[in-house]
C-alpha cells in the first residue's frame, strides 16, 4: 500500500498521484497563516527595503516572506510531488541507483526529526546548541529544519579537525550534545572521548521517510525570529583554531535573495545556468557551499541536487558511475575530482557528453588541469566563503572558454578589490545600506558592528576583461590543497623552528597538491650539503614534524618523506624584519619540490615501512596489507573484510597507504584506484598477491655503509691519557633513559647504593623525564623520596646531538663528574628499519667521546644491549664475546643496531683504551620482589590475559620459548650493576691503559636456570583457579589461535575487547612470530662469564610457581 501524506485538503501519495481527500487526514497538518514580512533587515530592524530579484522563476514569490521551516511544509503542499533531491540506494556505490525524494517526504522527515528531537531532548527554549555528524544524506538538511521547529540550532562540524579544533568549538559554544548516526563514524567517536558531550543517535533514513509522522506546528514568523540562530558552520582555521559562525535567518534570507538578484541585462550569470537543473553535488554537508545547494538553492533557484554516495570518497569515476545512473546537467565538484577527469581520457569524454557545465569551488586548480576540462565542456571557478556566502557571479561575453578561472561578481554583492602589492588586490566586501538585503557578511553573529569585510583572498586583474579577477592566494598564507583543504602552516613552521636549534627556517608547502610538504633551513646550512648529513637533520627534525602534525587535521599532515633541506646558496628570501617571503622562497625551490613530490611516488629511495621481507603468499601479504592501514590511519585494529572507508579512510590516506603498499611491498603498480577499488584487507590481498615478489634486503648493505661510517668517527675521537684501576667512590652515574622498565629498576639499584653520589638522568622528555619518573617509582612500589634533587638531576637530551643535546656548561660538569655512563635508551620497535636508528648510533658515539674525555679516571661506559643482537649467529650458544658477523643479528632494525653498537663499543674501547661493559639481555619479565606490573602490552601478559578470557591455555610457546629462561626486571638490574661496579671485582683491576686495549667486556644476562614451559602450566592454571575461580582448558596453538579469531570477529566494539582480550591486537605476532612456520628456535647465550662474576646470578632461581603466581594476580587486576 502506498504510503501517504496528508496535506490541507490533500493527499499525497508516494507513487506520485494527487488525490482529493476532503477533510480526511491520519496526521494533522496546519500551515502557519502566511504573513508578509521582508526579511531584508538591518541591525536593529527588518529592513523595508527588498533588492529587485529576478522574476524568471514564478515560484520566487512561494519564499520570499517566511523562515525556510514554514517555506519547506508550504512548497510540499504545493507542489508535493516534485523532486527535492536525490541520494544513492546504497551507501557505498551507485550501482542500485537512486533514490527521488520528494518535497511532500522531506518535509515530512523533518517533521519526524523535530518530534524526536521534542522526545529525546525536549523543546529547547534558549536555542540550544546541538552538534550533528552523520554520513551524507538527507538527514543534514532535515536536521537543520527540525532543529529549528523544536528550538534548537544545529552545528555542523567537519570530521576533519584535530581533536584540539574540536575542544574549542564546542566549548565556545557551550555545545554539550552531539547527534550521531548509526552506525557511528570514527571521527564521531574521537569527539565523544575527547569532548565528552551528550549523544543522542538519530532515526535511520528508512524509518523518516517511510513512516508518516504528524506535523510539528512551527508558528514563528520571519519578524518574530530574523536574528535566531538558523545553522552553525565553521571557519576552515586559517588562523589558528577554527571558530563557529552562526548563520541566522536573516542570513538565511540574504543569501536566497543575493543568488536571485537580477543580473545586468545582456549578461549571464552562473546561478540563472543553474536554475531548474539537476545538479551533482560532490561538496559534503558540514561545508558552508555544501550544506548551502540542499537548503537556498533548491529553494531560491529550484534546482535538484545529487548526492554522491554517503560514505566514501568523492572521485572522478564516482561522479561516471552516478552520471551512468541518473542523468544531470551540472557538476559542481573540488577541485581534486576535476583534476582526475583530466587526467583520464575516458572519464573527460563521457563528463564532456552527460554534462553541460562543470563549476568547482573550495580550492585553487592548476591552469594546465582545467584547461584539458575546459577545452572539452564549459568549466567555472565559483568563489565563496562562510563570512560572504556564494556570491552571484557573472558571465560577460567577453570571457572566453579558457578564462574558467576568472571571476566577476553581481552588483549586489558589494564587492571591492583593494590593491595590496602589484598585480594582487584584496577582495573587500564594504557595507552598504542599498545592498542591506544581499551582504550577509554583517547579518553573521559577531560581524553586525562591521563597515567592511575583508576577505583576505588576494585577486588578479583580467588582462584584457574589465572587471574579471581571478583567484590567486590568500593573505594568512593559507595553503589550499588540491582537494579543496585548507590549513594553516604557521604554527606548524614556528613548532618546527622552536624544537631544533639547528634549523633556522621553516616552511610548508603544497597548494595545487593532495597533501603538505616541509622546507627546513639550517642554521648551518654549510654543514648540511651532503645527502647523509641532510639524512640525518630530516631524522632529528622528525619527531617535532610528528608533535606538529598530532596538532594538524588530517590533511595537513607531514609526511617524512616529503621534507627537502634547503641549500646554502640558496637561503629561503626574508624580509627585512626576518620573516620569510613565502611565494618568492617558494619559487627559487619549484624545481626541487616538484621532484620531492615526485620521488615520493616512487619505490626509489624509499624505505620500506615494514621489518620483515613478504613473500608472495596470502597470509604475509595480508599482515603487510594490515600493518600499512593501521599504521598509516592510527586504527586499533581493523577486520579483514571490513571496508576501509567505513571506518573513514579519506582521501590523503587513501594516498599514504598506496605509497606505504608501495614500500613494502616493492610493487610500484599499486596506486589509488587499487585502493578505491578493492577497500578491505581481503581484497587488497587477493589483487596484489599475483605481483608480488620476494624483496632483496636493503638493510644487510646499510649495515657495512653504517659501520663504517660510525667507525670513521670513533677513530676521531682524541685519544684520552692513560686509563686504569677501580673506580673511585663514592661516583656519579649518568644513566640514559631511566623511565623504562629497565631503566627504572637500574635508577632505583644505584640510588640505593651508599657507593653512588649522584645519577643524572638524561631522557627527551621537557623536563628530563622528571614526571615519568616519579611515576614510574610509584607504580613500582619504590620510594619516591629517592628522586630528591640532592642524588638525582633531571636532563633533557638528544644524544645524536653535539655535546648529547646539552648546554656546554651542562655538559662539562658532567664531563668532570661522572664516573660511570650506563647506556640503556632505545627505541623498543620492531617495525623500524636500520635507517632509523641512526640517531642511536651517532649516540653511542657520543657516549665513547664523553667517557674519553672525562676528568676522573676509568670512566666505564656499560652498553644494554640484547640478545637479538646475537640471536642469528651460527656460534651457539651465543658466547660472551662481541661477534664480527654481519649476519649474527636477527634481520629486523632494533637487532641490527644493537649488533652494531657492540661493534662500535668494542672499537672504542680497543682504540681509546676507555673501559665498556656490554650486557646483552633476554626476554626480561616482570619484577617478582615488590610492587610492578609486567606491562600488559606485551606478548606474554596478552597471551596470558587472552586465556583467561578464552578459558584455554595454549601447550606451547612455539621453539623460540620451548626453554623458559626468563630474568625479572628487578633482579637483571640488580645483576647488571654487580657486575660493573662491585668492589673489589677483578674487572677494576684490568688495565685499561690507553691505545690498543683488548676491545669490550661482554656480559650475557639471563636466567642461568632454565625450565619447560610445560611444567609452568600447573603454576597458570592454579592462578587462574584463585584468582578468578576459573578453570583453563590446555589446548594447541592453532585451537587457541582459531579461538582469539573467533573472539575478534564476534566483539561489537575491538576497542572495548582488547581490554579484556589483549591477544586481538596482536594476533600477527602469535600467528605468523611466535608459532608461524618460520618461527625460529630461541638463541640460547652463554652465560658462564656472567655466573662467574655475580653472585648475584648465581642464586637466581628458575621461574616457578610464585612469580607466576605474582604475575598473573597483577596482571588480572591490571585488566
Amino acid at each position: 500500500m502506498a504510503l501517504e501524506f496528508w496535506y490541507g485538503s490533500t493527499v499525497y501519495d508516494y507513487d506520485g498521484s494527487v488525490e482529493s481527500g476532503g477533510m480526511a487526514r491520519r496526521a494533522a497538518f496546519h500551515v502557519s497563516s502566511l504573513r508578509y514580512t521582508s526579511w531584508f533587515t538591518s541591525i536593529e530592524k527588518p529592513s523595508e527595503l527588498p533588492l529587485t530579484m529576478s522574476t524568471e522563476d514564478s515560484k520566487t514569490e512561494s519564499w520570499q516572506d517566511d523562515l525556510l521551516p514554514n517555506v519547506v511544509d508550504r512548497i510540499a503542499v504545493e507542489r508535493p510531488g516534485d523532486t527535492y533531491a536525490l541520494w544513492p540506494v546504497a551507501p557505498y556505490s551507485y550501482e542500485a541507483g537512486f533514490r527521488a525524494l520528494t518535497w511532500a517526504e522531506f518535509a515530512n522527515a523533518v517533521n519526524g526529526l523535530a518530534w524526536w528531537l521534542v522526545r529525546h531532548l525536549g523543546h529547547s527554549q534558549k536555542e540550544q546548541v546541538l552538534a550533528y555528524m552523520g554520513p551524507n544524506d538527507m538527514r543534514y538538511a532535515a536536521l537543520t529544519l527540525a532543529a529549528v521547529k523544536a528550538g534548537y540550532v544545529i552545528f555542523v562540524t567537519s570530521p576533519r579537525n584535530s581533536l584540539a579544533a574540536h575542544r574549542s568549538l564546542f566549548g565556545a559554544l557551550q555545545c554539550q550534545t552531539l547527534v550521531i548516526s548509526d552506525p557511528i563514524s570514527p571521527a564521531a567517536s574521537s569527539i565523544i572521548d575527547a569532548v565528552e558531550p551528550r549523544t543522542v543517535t538519530l532515526p535511520s533514513v528508512d524509518y523518516l521517510t517511510g513512516e508518516a509522522h504528524p506535523i510539528y506546528d512551527y508558528k514563528k514568523t520571519y519578524r518574530d525570529a530574523w536574528r535566531e540562530g538558523f545553522l552553525i558552520i565553521h571557519t576552515s582555521g586559517s588562523t589558528g583554531v577554527p571558530k563557529p559562525l552562526v548563520w541566522t535567518h536573516e542570513t538565511a534570507a540574504r543569501h536566497r535573495t543575493l543568488i536571485t538578484s537580477t543580473p545586468p541585462e545582456g549578461v549571464q550569470s552562473v546561478e540563472n545556468l543553474c536554475r531548474d537543473k539537476r545538479v551533482i553535488v560532490t561538496l559534503p554537508p558540514f561545508h558552508g557551499a555544501g550544506i548551502s545547494q540542499y537548503l537556498f538553492n533548491t529553494v531560491a533557484l529550484n534546482i535538484i541536487p545529487i548526492a554522491p554516495a554517503a560514505r566514501g570518497i568523492v572521485t572522478g569515476q564516482g561522479l561516471v558511475e552516478a552520471l551512468r545512473q541518473t542523468p544531470a546537467q551540472i557538476a559542481l565538484l573540488v577541485p581534486s575530482v576535476v583534476a582526475e577527469i583530466a587526467h583520464d581520457p575516458a572519464l573527460l569524454e563521457y563528463c564532456a557528453l552527460h554534462l553541460e557545465l562543470i563549476l568547482y569551488i573550495g580550492g585553487d586548480l592548476p591552469q594546465e588541469i582545467g584547461d584539458k576540462v575546459a577545452s572539452k565542456i564549459p568549466l567555472r571557478c565559483q568563489w565563496g566563503a562562510s563570512e560572504v556566502g556564494i556570491p552571484q557571479q557573472l558571465l560577460p561575453p567577453d570571457l572566453g572558454p579558457m578564462d574558467w578561472r576568472y571571476i566577476r561578481f553581481h552588483p549586489s554583492v558589494g564587492a571591492e578589490f583593494d590593491m595590496v602589492a602589484h598585480g594582487m588586490y584584496e577582495l573587500v566586501i564594504r557595507r552598504r545600506e542599498d545592498l542591506n538585503p544581499t551582504q550577509l557578511s554583517f547579518c553573521i553573529r559577531g560581524q553586525g558592528h562591521l563597515g567592511e569585510y575583508r576577505t583576505r583572498d588576494y585577486f588578479a586583474k583580467h588582462p584584457t576583461v574589465s572587471d574579471a579577477w581571478c583567484w590567486q592566494a590568500r593573505a594568512d598564507d593559507i595553503i589550499v590543497f588540491l582537494n579543496g583543504e585548507k590549513t594553516n602552516p604557521i604554527s606548524m613552521e614556528q613548532h618546527i623552528t622552536a624544537t631544533n636549534s639547528d634549523v633556522g627556517g621553516a616552511l610548508v608547502v603544497g597548494s595545487q597538491r593532495f597533501q603538505a610538504a616541509l622546507l627546513i633551513e639550517p642554521v648551518n646550512p654549510a654543514d648540511f650539503e651532503t645527502t647523509s648529513a641532510q639524512v640525518d637533520l630530516i631524522k632529528r627534525v622528525w619527531p617535532s614534524v610528528q608533535e606538529a602534525n598530532r596538532l594538524a587535521p588530517a590533511h595537513a599532515r607531514v609526511d617524512k618523506a616529503l621534507i627537502l633541506v634547503t641549500k646554502a646558496n640558496r637561503p629561503l628570501v626574508r624580509t627585512g624584519k626576518g620573516t620569510i617571503q613565502r611565494a618568492e622562497s617558494i619559487n627559487q625551490y619549484s624545481l626541487d619540490i616538484d621532484k620531492l613530490y615526485t620521488n615520493a611516488e616512487t619505490i626509489t629511495h624509499l624505505e620500506p615501512i615494514g621489518g620483515a621481507s613478504y613473500s608472495a603468499n596470502a597470509g604475509t601479504i595480508a599482515a603487510a596489507v594490515r600493518d600499512s592501514v593501521l599504521t598509516v590511519t592510527g586504527w586499533p585494529t581493523l577486520g579483514d573484510s571490513d571496508s576501509f572507508f567505513d571506518h573513514g579512510l579519506d582521501s590523503l590516506q587513501g594516498l599514504r597507504l598506496t605509497r606505504a603498499l608501495r614500500r613494502t611491498l616493492q610493487s610500484p603498480d599499486i596506486g589509488l584506484s587499487t585502493i578505491y577499488q578493492n577497500p578491505t584487507i581481503e581484497q587488497l590481498t587477493a589483487r596484489i598477491i599475483s605481483s608480488n615478489h620476494d624483496a632483496e634486503d636493503p638493510d644487510r648493505n646499510l649495515m657495512e655503509l653504517l659501520l663504517s661510517t660510525y667507525m670513521e668517527l670513533i677513530e676521531q675521537i682524541p685519544i684520552p691519557p692513560s686509563l686504569g684501576g677501580p673506580i673511585r667512590r663514592p661516583f656519579d652515574v649518568l644513566l640514559t633513559g631511566s623511565t623504562g622498565t629497565i631503566g627504572t629498576y637500574l635508577l632505583y639499584t644505584f640510588l640505593s647504593r651508599s657507593d653512588v653520589g649522584h645519577v643524572f638522568c638524561l631522557n627527551r622528555a621537557e623536563d628530563g623525564g622528571r614526571l615519568a619518573q616519579h611515576n614510574r617509582f610509584v607504580a613500582a612500589g619504590l620510594a619516591s623520596d629517592y628522586l630528591d634533587d640532592s642524588r638525582v638531576t633531571f636532563l633533557r637530551t638528544d644524544l645524536a646531538q653535539p655535546l648529547l643535546g646539552l648546554k656546554k656548561d651542562t655538559y662539562e660538569i658532567l664531563r668532570n663528574r661522572v664516573g660511570l655512563i650506563a647506556h640503556i635508551a632505545w627505541p623498543v620497535n620492531f617495525n623500524l628499519r636500520l635507517a632509523a636508528f641512526r640517531p642511536q648510533l651517532a649516540g653511542v658515539v657520543g657516549l665513547c667521546a664523553l667517557s674519553a674525555a672525562a676528568a676522573p679516571p676509568a670512566v666505564r661506559l656499560v652498553f644494554i644491549s640484547s640478545v637479538s643482537a646475537v640471536s642469528a649467529s651460527t656460534r651457539q650458544p651465543a658466547p660472551e664475546t662481541v661477534l664480527e658477523s654481519l649476519d649474527s643479528p636477527y634481520p629486523n632494525g632494533y637487532a641490527r643496531s644493537k649488533f652494531l653498537s657492540e661493534r662500535l663499543c668494542d672499537a672504542a674501547s680497543a682504540h681509546l683504551g676507555i673501559p665498556i661493559v656490554i650486557v646483552r639481555v633476554g626476554q626480561v619479565a616482570g619484577p617478582v620482589r615488590r610492587r610492578g606490573l609486567w606491562n600488559p602490552a606485551e606478548w606474554l601478559p596478552s597471551l596470558i590475559i587472552s586465556s583467561l578470557h578464552l578459558g584455554c591455555l595454549p601447550d606451547s610457546l612455539g621453539p623460540q620459548f620451548s626453554e623458559v629462561d626468563w630474568l625479572p626486571s628487578d633482579l637483571l638490574a640488580e645483576i647488571a650493576v654487580d657486575l660493573v661496579v662491585a668492589p673489589g671485582a677483578e674487572r677494576d683491576l684490568l688495565p685499561w691503559t690507553g691505545a690498543g686495549g683488548g676491545g669490550a667486556e661482554v656480559f650475557n644476562l639471563r636466567n642461568p636456570r632454565t625450565v619447560p614451559w610445560g611444567k609452568l602450566l600447573p603454576a597458570v592454571l592454579e592462578a587462574a583457579q584463585e584468582r578468578r575461580a576459573q578453570t583453563l582448558e590446555i589446548v594447541t596453538p592453532s585451537v587457541w589461535l582459531e579461538r582469539l579469531q573467533v573472539s575478534m570477529a564476534t566483539a561489537e566494539d575491538l576497542a572495548a575487547a582488547a581490554v579484556e582480550n589483549p591477544a586481538i591486537k596482536l594476533m600477527g605476532v602469535f600467528r605468523h612470530g611466535l608459532w608461524g612456520g618460520k618461527a625460529a628456535a630461541s638463541c640460547r647465550m652463554s652465560v658462564d662469564r656472567a655466573v662467574d662474576a655475580s653472585a648475584a646470578l648465581r642464586e637466581v632461581p628458575h621461574v616457578g610457581r610464585d612469580w607466576i603466581r605474582k604475575w598473573v594476580d597483577e596482571w588480572t587486576g591490571a585488566c
